[in-house]
């Protein structure tokens, strides 16, 4: 609606099975630069090829590391220190074209996904404005992915979305923030309960023989539950959508011992 109102035309691109016209209508509007941002649907190289100064993507994530959908939760999965943005050519592969600039900021402690997606976009904004004139003269210079270096990652998360309690804390922590809002959290599962976590954080403690995914304590900081390495405080946690308190989990049985799993 902003676009249509400032008088631009727009085009919605149909399943591949409709392209034809589509691609007809891309060409006659000649465009001298296709650009594209957190755009979820792939580009036949039929279009690729049509403006004169390429097409030039902005990927949220580093490249070649961090090819496909979601490369900044990812880095928050894997633990990474630093996550970032690339803007590259665009060509008959997914992410593969050659570099024109990137951006790289640091994964803070504080951060989750939400921070880290305002941050992209922050940076992907600045990065722009940096590269703009060089992509809108022609005059580029671009340098060919490291193949040796490049990873795909998956859009799908349903596999990722339990937390796996023998796990360290650290791992589980991090699933944990790449699964805030505006993402649906990570579940864990007690008696017939599916218990949805909203936050939590990596407690210092030294490693101890309870078996993982065990209460090890309910207090007003939250829930403590065993890991690999140590223990999870668990400080944020719906059941049926709704925000339940440590008393509300004392309440329905919830006591140090208990073992919760993996769904």
């Amino acid at each position: 609606e902003m676009v249509e109102s400032r008088g631009f035309n727009t085009l919605t691109q149909p399943p591949r099975k409709q392209i034809a016209q589509f691609i007809k209508q891309i060409n006659l509007q000649n465009p001298d630069l296709i650009f594209v941002w957190s755009y979820t649907m792939i580009l036949p190289p039929e279009i690729i090829k049509i403006p004169k100064l390429g097409a030039v993507n902005l990927h949220m994530g580093l490249l070649p590391e961090y090819r496909g959908v979601n490369g900044v939760r990812w880095a928050l999965i894997n633990g990474e220190k630093e996550t970032g943005v690339t803007i590259h050519f665009m060509d008959n592969g997914i992410d593969t074209g050659d570099i024109l600039s990137r951006a790289s900021f640091p994964i803070e402690e504080q951060d989750d996904i939400l921070s880290l997606m305002i941050k992209s976009r922050s940076a992907g904004q600045q990065l722009l404005k940096q590269t703009w004139t060089e992509i809108a003269s022609g005059n580029t210079s671009a340098t060919p992915q490291d193949e040796s270096k490049a990873s795909y990652y998956s859009a799908k998360m349903s596999d990722i979305e339990a937390i796996d309690w023998s796990k360290t804390s650290e791992e589980i922590v991090n699933l944990i923030r790449a699964s805030a809002i505006p993402f649906p959290g990570v579940n864990t599962v007690w008696q017939d309960r599916e218990l949805t976590v909203r936050k939590g954080k990596v407690l210092e403690t030294e490693s101890q023989n309870t078996k993982s995914g065990t209460i090890v304590n309910l207090s007003d900081s939250g829930v403590e539950v065993a890991s690999r390495n140590g223990s999870v405080l668990l400080t944020k946690i719906e059941i049926d959508g709704k925000e339940v308190s440590v008393p509300d989990l004392k309440n329905l049985g919830l006591e140090r011992g208990i073992k919760i799993y993996t769904p």
